[in-house]
């Protein structure tokens, strides 16, 4: 069985770090836990240390301040003893035998850098309700026209894409080659993995995402830990921001993938997406799940 190491960066989110770690334990693939602490605040030195004492598969290191998710993937890559390498979030939860369905379909594929089904599950929302919610979820697994994939689309078998959830597994090395672009600023985890993933398209990396298996993120109420401690519409510039660098550093390549060559009229379509997946519809989710779970007890 390949032995894995986990990568993940935090900021603030103690009591959801806590939960993961003991997660990813409970997975005998993972032989190692590297936490990179990102300017944390809120004990979470304190807690790895005497974690990491406690169990020699946890290690950590300490960025002292805010550096940015590229820069804290690629401090934590530097640390990796295992040859594969999943890189995650602290507030992720797997479906069992996680790894294991990974790793088999890898092979199986050929795949260089392997994504499973991720679905962003709502605090209110049970794992079950979660799934029956994004099972509905319809086609396409890329939407060209805002250069984004759909993380939860519960397709039939493997697809090789340019663009992959943001959870990846891949041979550590791949990870050290190709690296995050630290020029990303911080601020907002936005299109750090989607620069990582076309940079290596474009070296010729086979991507590959997996249904048969899949991840959870925890959408917290009124997030202002980690990636949301930015909020409203300064979030929204910072990845607005983002995405320009971003689009213009691959713009030969989103011209000949996505069809799009317009980058002003793109950019304008982006934004006012982004107002609505992170500000209008966040809210509406969770009064409308807290209006209906009343009726699910009955």
């Amino acid at each position: 069985m390949p032995e894995v190491s986990v990568v993940v960066p935090t900021k603030d989110r103690l009591p959801y770090l806590r939960q993961t770690i003991r997660m990813f334990l409970s997975h005998v693939e993972v032989k190692e836990i590297i936490i990179v602490i990102d300017g944390c605040r809120d004990g979470t030195l304190e807690y790895l240390s005497e974690a990491s004492a406690a169990d020699s598969r946890i290690r950590y290191v300490n960025n002292v301040t805010n550096r940015g998710v590229a820069y804290s993937r690629n401090r934590g890559i530097e640390l990796v003893k295992c040859d594969y390498t999943f890189v995650a979030e602290d507030d992720i939860t797997l479906s069992e035998g996680f790894f294991a369905t990974l790793l088999e379909h890898m092979q199986e594929t050929g795949a260089d850098i392997i994504s499973a089904r991720n679905i962003f599950r709502w605090q209110s929302e049970s794992i079950p309700d979660a799934i029956a919610r994004t099972d509905k979820t319809t086609e396409p697994t890329i939407n060209r026209k805002l250069i984004t994939v759909q993380v939860e689309i519960p397709v039939d078998n493997h697809r090789i894409q340019p663009l992959l959830p943001s959870p990846m597994l891949a041979r550590t090395e791949v990870f050290r080659k190709i690296g995050w672009d630290e020029k990303i600023r911080r601020g907002s985890a936005w299109r750090e993995e989607s620069d990582f993933q076309l940079e290596a398209w474009k070296s010729g990396y086979k991507l590959v995402y997996c249904p048969h298996t899949i991840s959870f993120n925890l959408v917290i109420d009124n997030d202002r830990s980690g990636v949301h401690a930015l909020a409203g519409f300064r979030r929204i510039r910072s990845i607005v921001r983002n995405n320009w660098y971003f689009i213009h550093k691959h713009r030969e390549l989103i011209a000949e993938e996505f069809g799009v060559t317009n980058l002003t009229l793109y950019i304008v379509r982006f934004a006012l997406w982004k107002i609505y997946r992170e500000i209008v519809k966040p809210p509406l989710w969770n009064a409308a799940l807290r209006a209906l779970r009343p009726l699910r007890r009955k």
